[in-house]
């Protein structure tokens, strides 16, 4: 059978949820599916499906065509051309995840500036500190920050994010004698959980030292790390926008300021495909991209 338009490929990979599965179902090999995919996309200038090493999984656009594919031929005609169109004009759904104290001070204006200057995209934010998944999670777009998994989508790097080691008054007063790393060894330690018990920081030199912590709290929540930092539960390595305000009224403290504690705290803005990538999608990323380097 040949299937010159693509379209019962394209049908046949959604319903059985992989190029594998639709080449048996179709009688053809897997790398003919991927070419009739890729050729379907490559002609109607839309990316329908997403390609992980787990799944596949339909985009916005793959979906809107999928559930279209059924309809008449000038419906699917209409929808073809109105797909056209969000490449054109920004439109549809943006979906953004990023961590939450980030995402309060850093992400709050673009993406109000982003919604002033498109109003035809519905935009849904989720500042959250959980690890999500770009696309089983069904996001547009998400920001991270340090060390990326190989996920297999594409990374822009925006950034990069400066801490300190904080304390509160009460907990100087009990540990008095904090004059180097080596000495936060036997202390009560804050540390955020996606992290390790091991600390990583660089000394006055430049050179990379680690020690081992000593956990009083672990929290997935930079506010419950500054809480607990704040209560004297024990110090903590912070992003200093974090800490910021609370350093300015005295209640928290910067020590040990000639050593730098999670060295390579990049941000990055992280994306699925480059191929086809919607309207919506690459004009946010261009002004965060802007945004950030000003």
């Amino acid at each position: 059978m040949i299937f010159n338009s693509g379209f019962e490929v394209f049908r046949e990979v959604v319903n059985q949820g992989s190029f594998i599965g639709a080449a048996n179902a179709l009688g053809i090999s897997a790398p003919a599916v991927s070419k009739q995919i890729k050729s379907l996309e490559n002609r109607l200038g839309l990316l329908l499906l997403y390609r992980t090493t787990r799944n596949v999984t339909l985009t916005d656009i793959g979906k809107q065509l999928f559930d279209t594919l059924d309809n008449n031929h000038e419906e699917l005609s209409d929808l073809l051309r109105l797909l056209s169109n969000q490449q054109e004009q920004p439109s549809g759904k943006l979906r953004i995840n990023a961590p939450m104290a980030f995402g309060e001070k850093f992400l709050v204006d673009p993406i109000s500036e982003y919604a002033k200057n498109y109003p035809d995209v519905l935009i849904d934010v989720e500042f959250d500190d959980k690890r999500v998944h770009l696309v089983d999670d069904g996001f547009d777009v998400i920001i991270r920050i340090g060390k990326l998994e190989d996920s297999g989508s594409v990374a822009k790097k925006l950034g990069n994010i400066q801490h300190g080691f904080f304390v509160s008054p009460s907990f100087i007063k009990m540990y008095n004698e904090i004059n180097s790393p080596e000495d936060l060894r036997s202390v009560p330690a804050v540390i955020y959980r996606n992290t390790s018990s091991v600390l990583n920081y660089i000394d006055g030199g430049g050179k990379e030292q680690s020690i081992s912590l000593l956990p009083n709290l672990y929290a997935n929540s930079i506010a419950m790390l500054v809480g607990g930092v704040l209560n004297g539960l024990g110090f903590a390595g912070l992003p200093i926008f974090a800490a910021e305000e609370h350093t300015k009224s005295g209640k928290l403290i910067q020590i040990l300021k000639e050593y730098t504690p999670n060295p390579k705290s990049d941000v990055f803005v992280i994306y699925p495909d480059k191929r086809f990538l919607p309207l919506k999608v690459r004009k946010f990323i261009d002004l965060l991209s802007e945004h950030f380097s000003t």
